[in-house]
């Protein structure tokens, strides 16, 4: 067995376009109805605290706060409405990419548990078998997540208090922590491109002087495309 076929043991072996088809007329239009139609309860949820303030206390602090509140998050965070999903949908799936932006902690949580998942059952991202691992995978990582929160809710909270400040501060990396991994799990397979990302993405974070929200689609878009043309031109990564 290669090394290839090795790293992608758990692919089917059921003909590509049967496999598509299957995604497509089976998997992908059932969980479009049920993702649409969850979303839209979400967002009629996501109304019901201010809606209780208005109708049962009167509370309401006018449009122009509204409007004012509204442009001060979309500025900040409305670049990531767009960016995010179109970047982070090979690994999530479409199943996933519901789950994850309807439930959260995309960045530290759904995206390293469906990569992890996908590595782990030896299926490629993109492809229909990662499709169903990964929307598996964070579908569990929901399940663990919710039973997580309760138990640090009541156990967990208590330790972090009593923790002194300085092991406090260490939670701060965190999140780096779990980027770094998951830029190593996918570095270990093409050495080659994780050194074009550091050379690359250290100078553009660190001395580029962009906005914050500019430099994830710049990095992956544009490394994209340059792994596309370094492809067809036989470089690093043969054509077979």
């Amino acid at each position: 067995m290669s090394e290839k076929e090795e790293r992608f043991h758990g692919m089917s072996s059921l003909p590509d376009a049967q496999k598509e088809a299957i995604i497509k007329n089976e998997y992908c239009a059932e969980v479009h109805t049920w993702g649409l139609v969850l979303s839209l309860i979400h967002a009629v949820i996501i109304f019901l605290p201010p809606l209780f303030l208005l109708f049962v206390y009167g509370i309401f602090p006018g449009w122009a706060t509204v409007g004012k509140a509204f442009a001060s998050v979309a500025a900040i965070a409305g670049p990531y409405w767009f960016i995010e999903p179109v970047s982070y949908f090979l690994i999530l799936g479409v199943g996933g990419t519901y789950i994850s932006f309807l439930a959260g902690n995309i960045s530290n949580m759904r995206l390293p548990v469906s990569a992890v998942a996908q590595e782990v059952a030896g299926v490629r991202e993109g492809s229909p078998e990662g499709e169903i691992i990964g929307g598996i995978g964070i579908s569990v990582s929901q399940v663990m997540l919710t039973v997580a929160v309760l138990a640090g809710a009541i156990v967990v909270t208590l330790i972090i208090d009593a923790l002194p400040k300085s092991v406090k501060g260490a939670f701060d990396f965190l999140l780096p922590c779990l980027w770094g991994a998951i830029f190593g799990q996918f570095a270990l397979r093409a050495p080659q491109y994780a050194i074009v990302v550091l050379i690359v993405g250290i100078p553009l974070v660190m001395f580029a002087g962009l906005p914050t929200w500019t430099l994830i689609p710049l990095m992956v878009f544009g490394l994209a495309v340059l792994a596309i043309i370094l492809f067809k031109n036989g470089i690093w990564v043969p054509k077979k």
